[in-house]
């Protein structure tokens, strides 16, 4: 995961570097391009460190107060890994994660704020903002099902060898013989935006999330658990504006 998160990190200062050096003279254009909206929805997807590629969608609705701050509001429903998770593939080419016993689902709504630090340029360029959110979560502690001798059960790594599992079940299987636990987050973040219009929005967004629970999540039962969870994440977003 580090490496992939180097990798990002890596496209993302391309990306910044090529579109700030592509508007007339460096740095930021000092014409500012008439951006009148009220209301701003967008969808996106995340990669953070602690998960896999895509390891969040959400979706956040925006009320503008001027041209440079803006009051968010929205959910993002996110999956956690454990640090220690290891991958195994089965003799059929299927994998499963060695001694997992539960996912790590979180449902987060929240409320923020943002702050436009340079708007965009007429013709091109890229506006640059700062985010602030944070909200309870719903930590959703679900079964990790296994196909193991032709049955699908919770992986125990005191009951199931490892040589007679054949791949994992769908996540949504164990999903509502979910344990819920509470918590909360907080997370920062920059966000870029290029190619948007008076009414189209397109952007990346990096920063960091924390996430606290009021008990520790049983992930790997062999592993010690943990109740606090941080990582720095990347997302692409898209939408509309009014």
């Amino acid at each position: 995961m580090q490496i992939s998160v180097k990798v990002f990190t890596v496209v993302l200062l391309l990306f910044i570097c090529n579109t700030a050096f592509s508007q007339s003279g460096f740095g930021f254009d000092t014409r500012i391009e008439d951006e009148n909206y009220e209301i701003e929805n967008v969808f996106g997807g995340s990669h953070a460190s602690n998960s896999g590629l895509i390891s969040s969608l959400f979706w956040r609705h925006s009320n503008s107060f001027d041209k440079k701050n803006l009051a968010h509001y929205g959910i993002e429903l996110a999956n956690t890994r454990h640090p220690r998770e290891s991958r195994q593939t089965t003799i059929t080419g299927s994998s499963f994660v060695i001694g997992k016993s539960n996912y790590l689902i979180s449902i987060r709504p929240y409320y923020g704020r943002e702050k436009v630090l340079f708007q965009k340029s007429p013709q091109q360029g890229v506006r640059v903002s700062a985010m602030a959110s944070a909200g309870p979560t719903i930590g959703l502690e679900a079964p990790y099902y296994v196909n193991y001798r032709g049955r699908k059960e919770q992986y125990d790594p005191n009951i199931h060898s490892v040589n007679n599992i054949n791949g994992t079940s769908s996540p949504l299987k164990g999903l509502f013989e979910s344990n819920i636990v509470p918590g909360l987050h907080l997370k920062t973040s920059m966000t870029f935006e290029t190619n948007s219009t008076k009414s189209r929005v397109f952007g990346i967004q990096a920063g960091f999330v924390v996430e606290a629970f009021t008990r520790k999540i049983n992930i790997l039962p062999e592993a010690e658990g943990k109740s606090v969870y941080s990582a720095a994440f990347i997302a692409v977003y898209f939408g509309k504006r009014r």
